[in-house]
């Protein structure tokens, strides 16, 4: 399930902090790029596990983003797991596409390096460390080359393709290490009060994120998740960006399991260019 979860939340998620676009920007309407910077902190048996800081710079035509996962309090005696993510690409009139990512994770004292460049959805190269087999490297080849984009980029896409609705889409993602797949689907619209956890506070859209592994992990594994695939409950907030014209939907909340265990992720820090998310948001708590 950590596979899953590094995947979900720190992409998506983490991630992932992503963001939708809902409406068409007008030439004039662009100003120099916005930062959106986000604190997601996950708690399970309500005891904070988790902190994901994430942070990108989005422009029309650009974008640059970063994630950090750590674990935390009492969890960080128990739990090595730490991962690093950094990303950058395109933005078109179609949405987000990869150029450049790299991946760092660091999981009981073992150590991962994997940087991948993207030519539109395409990976020509890719370096990792450690080396895997041919037999998976053909798996993973084969599985990305239909067309994938970086963990990141993939919630870009998500953030800045035209619509009101930032679910309803499915993505095949490539990290240097795994091929996998994400599929989003609108469950209601929802409103976040003074009650709800995290910063954020107004409308939000509640959609299904369902995990699929495709290549490059183990076959118990991969056989585990084929089976059950987790589903994950994630929220997106409409927030205004001043570099876009337009809206973006900003991940707020994330629930699913780990291992059976009921767990959930707020963003307890959002900012937009320095300022919260809207005007009855708080900066953090």
């Amino acid at each position: 399930m950590k596979s899953a979860i590094m995947n979900t939340i720190a992409a998506t998620a983490v991630a992932a902090a992503t963001f939708t676009a809902a409406f068409t920007a007008s030439p004039g309407d662009a100003a120099a790029a916005d930062k959106l910077k986000v604190r997601y902190d996950l708690y399970t048996r309500g005891i904070r596990a988790f902190a994901l800081n994430y942070s990108a710079d989005i422009d029309q035509n650009g974008f640059s983003a970063k994630a950090k996962l750590r674990p935390k309090g009492l969890a960080s005696l128990f739990i090595d797991l730490e991962m690093d993510m950094t990303s950058s690409g395109a933005i078109t009139g179609k949405g987000a596409r990869s150029d450049n990512f790299t991946m760092k994770v660091k999981e009981k004292g073992k150590k991962g390096r994997y940087a991948v460049s993207f030519d539109g959805l395409q990976p020509v190269s890719t370096k990792r460390k450690p080396a895997i087999n041919g037999k998976t490297e053909a798996k993973i080849k084969s599985a990305s080359a239909a067309g994938a984009r970086d963990t990141l980029a993939s919630m870009m896409d998500i953030a800045v393709r035209p619509g009101s609705n930032p679910c309803d889409a499915s993505y095949r993602v490539y990290n240097g290490k795994e091929v996998f797949k994400l599929a989003l689907q609108k469950i209601k619209d929802d409103t976040f009060g003074k009650k709800d956890g995290g910063v954020y506070r107004g409308p939000a859209i509640v959609c299904s994120m369902t995990y699929s592994t495709l290549a490059g992990l183990s076959a118990k594994t991969e056989a585990k998740y084929r089976k059950k695939p987790p589903v994950f409950r994630v929220w997106f907030a409409p927030v205004r960006s001043s570099a876009l014209g337009r809206d973006m939907n900003v991940l707020i909340a994330v629930t699913g399991k780990i291992k059976g265990k009921d767990f959930v992720a707020y963003a307890n820090k959002a900012t937009l260019s320095g300022k919260p998310l809207n005007s009855k948001s708080l900066a953090k708590r």
